[in-house]
């Protein structure tokens, strides 16, 4: 049986490794122009982390896949609490680097630090998608039964990706498509840096 959750949490996952890439592309890309970065767009970015993967997304993934998983396989327990701990702190390190992204538009010399914030954002949240895919994931796949995944499928069905759902504001919308025009090939459709 197809699990739809599965392929939303997937899809979900991409769309969010497509902004986390613009940010660091748009880090590199002021590096090398020493110039700065379009500061309006570095902000619908974070706006989209917090409206989707922070407000909608992880919320899911804690109340219905982890929550019926830590039920079904307590080898899974530790690593679930870890991914609860992230989630937790998410909206933290989300504002450590919203101020970071303020002090570098008030003050330019300010940018290795916003920099250094960003990697270590991207960075935390791509090991966090790793674990929760190559680990969680395949295990749910083995542990769970038909129902859990009916329960699990039907809450995930519900989310609507801002970023590419039918129904986007229209800052999404275009978010989405200066990200597929700023970001190179493979990614995009924009130039090489």
């Amino acid at each position: 049986m197809q699990k739809r959750a599965l392929t939303i949490i997937r899809d979900e996952h991409h769309a969010l490794a497509a902004v986390l890439r613009a940010l660091q592309h748009l880090v590199k890309q002021t590096r090398i122009e020493k110039k700065p970065p379009d500061f309006s767009l570095l902000k619908s970015i974070l706006n989209y982390i917090e409206a989707f993967p922070d407000k909608l997304h992880h919320p899911k993934e804690d109340q219905y896949l982890y929550r019926i998983l830590r039920k079904r396989d307590s080898s899974s327990l530790e690593i679930l609490d870890l991914l609860e701990e992230e989630h937790r702190n998410e909206s933290e390190w989300l504002s450590n680097l919203r101020q970071a992204l303020d002090a570098y538009e008030a003050n330019p010399s300010t940018f290795d630090t916003f920099a250094k914030e960003v990697e270590t954002y991207v960075a935390s949240h791509f090991e966090h998608m790793n674990k929760e895919e190559n680990i969680i994931l395949p295990t749910a796949q083995k542990a769970l039964t038909t129902k859990d995944w009916e329960e699990i499928d039907a809450a995930f069905q519900s989310n609507e990706d801002p970023l590419v759902g039918v129904g986007t504001q229209r800052e999404f919308r275009d978010l989405f498509s200066r990200i597929v025009n700023l970001m190179p090939a493979p990614y995009g459709l924009g130039p090489d840096l």
